[in-house]
């Protein structure tokens, strides 16, 4: 960010430097041409007097603002003057100078000058300051501020005295002089001072320019250096990619072959976690069934010791109950009801009859004892009142025996009512008995079916080479039948999507997995050759913008000196149509003295030819080649431009060999060797050479 503001920046501080330098630039030839250095006799001659780099007069004095056109006025031809310092041997400088025109200036001659009088106004010398005296180009003039009170000082003047208006009308005793010139020699003093402050702005503009470029530059180095950093990195990333490249490549093959060793463990595990289930379900299952047999077996040892008690009493029931449970036992209990009440009318005909039969012997023996005592009586006539006494004796034991016989009835029956309800609870006990010795017996072969299949399930784990308490102890605790069958069938329904098992999926695995390490070789060495490949187009960039920019700024300079003198003023200058420089365009903006256009489209013909040649001979001075072949380039031009246009051919012709086609006399005669083409015959073309130096040498002899 910081790089391309300061890159901005300077873009912008280098197009203003560009108008600056090509305004000073266009002023600056037209003060050469105006103050006579374009000569070049001139300039030989002061070359050859050590007096090239002596300045002209005009560019050491300052004038005071307004004057300026006044001084101009005065001094005249003297401003092109050549400050010397002095003129002893001005003959033997002058012995050289054959032709032109020339006025030097003696810097160290003095000349003191009176005040002048009351009624001639300010001498003019007082708006003129310099490092050495003016008195004697300008004394005798006097400074008006108009042309009234010029024309009043006319009286008082001397014959070699003059007055001059700030505007420039310069006045004599008897003369008037006005200079409205419009060359290029008026404006000297305005034109020096302009460029005096158009040095300063580009000596100000050009050392920020440079302190731009300074730290433009410091921030590239610092730019390359972390580029450099960068490719560093990258070159350690790169080994490092190809290194985890491969280390991917292993990585895969193990994640292949773990993912398989978790597909089996998972598989394993799937079975055990089956197993401990079934076997945590057969645990519980064995408890339940040992709870219940030992219920069994408590109730059992309970019914057992009542069995016992009651044996004596049941056991002419035992064949009974035997012969029912064989028939069915869902007729045991109306068999079993049938028989206690047939047991029970059977035992009470038992005691009736035998209550009955002692009625009965009672009865006989009642009857023999009345018998004896009839017999007695008819044999010793015993008193009615004992037998009486006795029979109501004997009544009474009967009765008290018919009591007691029918407590004893009464117990009978409570003793079998009892007995039908024991056996009842007995049959009662026995069904529960019955159902629980079947529940045991389900249970029994319900747990030796689990005991079987536990002990296939451990020789499985056993073969698998897994040890059973391991696994159960690596069992997570919240792990659940439920569960477990949900993924053992999603497992299932994904291995019935597999398909049927590939057995030669491992050689092509093996073989796949080869393919894609060298795969990966070629696609790391790609990136590493596609980072180098980078790496050269990014240099190459930096050294096209490098090299465009010198470039650009080296022919834009010359465009902005050749541009003023081809056309005797005006500026010139390239102007980039982006920020980017690989591809931005260069648009020329060419501006000729008293022109205002925007664009080059809107010059004339001449002018756009005059324009490329400027911008030709700047790319030219760039890269300067053996010789130069110029095609009818001043055809569109006139009389004027095609003599600016030869000096500059001539100038350069010393560095460049031109070669040129034209038809222009002006052009012609710059040449030092003709070469014509001529057709006396219709269709026959004949070359015609001409070597000018010699055929100056012939009209010289």
């Amino acid at each position: 960010g910081g790089l391309g503001e300061q890159e901005q920046e300077l873009a912008a501080l280098q197009s203003v430097h560009h108008d600056t330098r090509g305004q000073l630039a266009s002023l600056e030839t037209l003060q050469h041409a105006a103050l006579g250095q374009g000569s070049e006799q001139v300039s030989g001659w002061l070359e050859s007097q050590g007096l090239q780099a002596a300045p002209r007069l005009a560019q050491e004095i300052r004038v005071e603002q307004g004057w300026e056109h006044a001084v101009e006025t005065a001094l005249g031809f003297y401003l092109e003057a050549v400050c010397v310092a002095g003129l002893d041997n001005a003959g033997e400088m002058l012995a050289g100078f054959d032709q032109g025109a020339v006025s030097l200036f003696d810097t160290q001659a003095s000349a003191d000058v009176g005040a002048p009088a009351g009624n001639r106004g300010t001498p003019l010398a007082e708006k003129v300051s310099a490092p050495w005296s003016m008195a004697n180009l300008l004394e005798g003039i006097y400074a008006a501020e108009t042309l009234g009170e010029a024309l009043s000082l006319r009286a008082a003047l001397e014959t070699h005295e003059s007055v001059i208006t700030r505007d420039g009308i310069w006045v004599g005793r008897g003369w008037l002089r006005v200079a409205r010139d419009t060359d290029e020699r008026a404006g000297v003093l305005e034109r020096e001072r302009a460029i005096a402050r158009l040095a300063d702005e580009v000596e100000a503009q050009s050392a920020g320019i440079d302190g731009l470029r300074e730290a433009i530059e410091r921030a590239r180095r610092a730019l390359g250096v972390a580029e450099e950093a960068r490719d560093r990195l990258q070159d350690e990333f790169n080994q490092a990619h190809r290194l985890a490249s491969e280390l991917q490549a292993g990585l895969s093959a193990g994640q292949s072959r773990l993912e398989q060793q978790h597909k089996r463990s998972e598989n394993v595990q799937q079975e055990s976690q089956e197993l401990r289930s079934q076997m945590a379900g057969e645990a519980q299952e064995r408890a339940d069934a040992q709870r219940r047999l030992e219920e069994a077996l408590a109730a059992i040892e309970a019914l057992s010791r009542e069995r016992e008690e009651r044996t004596g009493q049941q056991q002419y029931l035992s064949g009974v109950l035997d012969e029912a449970r064989i028939r069915s036992r869902a007729d045991q209990q109306a068999a079993h009801e049938l028989a206690l009440r047939a047991e029970s009318m059977r035992t009470a005909s038992e005691t009736t009859a035998q209550g009955l039969e002692r009625m009965r012997e009672q009865s006989r023996q009642l009857q023999g004892r009345r018998d004896q005592l009839t017999a007695v009586l008819g044999q010793d006539d015993t008193p009615l009142q004992e037998l009486e006494q006795q029979l109501e004796s004997l009544l009474g034991s009967r009765l008290a025996v018919e009591e007691e016989l029918s407590t004893a009835r009464k117990r009978v029956e409570d003793i079998e009512h009892s007995i039908r309800g024991h056996d009842t609870a007995r049959v009662q006990k026995e069904r529960s008995v019955s159902g629980q010795r079947e529940h045991i017996e389900q249970e029994r072969m319900n747990w030796q079916e689990i005991k079987v299949r536990s002990d296939t399930l451990l020789e499985q784990i056993n073969a698998s080479g897994f040890d059973y308490r391991q696994l159960l102890e690596a069992m997570p605790a919240e792990a659940g039948i439920e569960a477990w069958a949900e993924r053992a069938e999603k497992l299932e329904q994904r291995i019935q999507r597999l398909g049927p098992i590939n057995l030669a999926a491992i050689e092509e695995y093996e073989e796949e997995s080869k393919r894609k390490v060298y795969l990966d070789a070629q696609l790391a060495d790609l990136i590493e050759a596609l980072q180098t490949l980078e790496n050269a187009i990014g240099k190459i960039d930096r050294e096209t913008r490098s090299r465009f920019k010198d470039t650009f700024e080296q022919v834009n300079t010359g465009l902005q000196e050749n541009f003023p003198t081809l056309f005797g003023g005006g500026h010139a200058y390239l102007e980039l149509t982006g920020n980017d420089l690989l591809d931005t365009g260069v648009t020329v903006m060419a501006r000729p003295p008293g022109k205002r256009n925007s664009t080059i489209h809107l010059l004339s013909g001449g002018e756009k030819a005059l324009t490329a040649i400027a911008l030709v001979f700047a790319i030219f001075r760039l890269n300067p080649s053996p010789f130069c072949m110029l095609d009818e380039v001043d055809a569109p031009l006139d009389d004027a431009n095609v003599g600016r246009y030869c000096d500059m051919v001539k100038k350069m012709s010393e560095q460049v060999q031109f070669v040129f086609i034209t038809h222009n006399k002006i052009t012609m005669e710059m040449a030092n060797q003709l070469t014509g083409v001529t057709m006396h015959e219709p269709g026959v073309s004949r070359l015609v050479a001409v070597d000018v130096d010699a055929a100056f040498e012939m009209v010289a002899v």
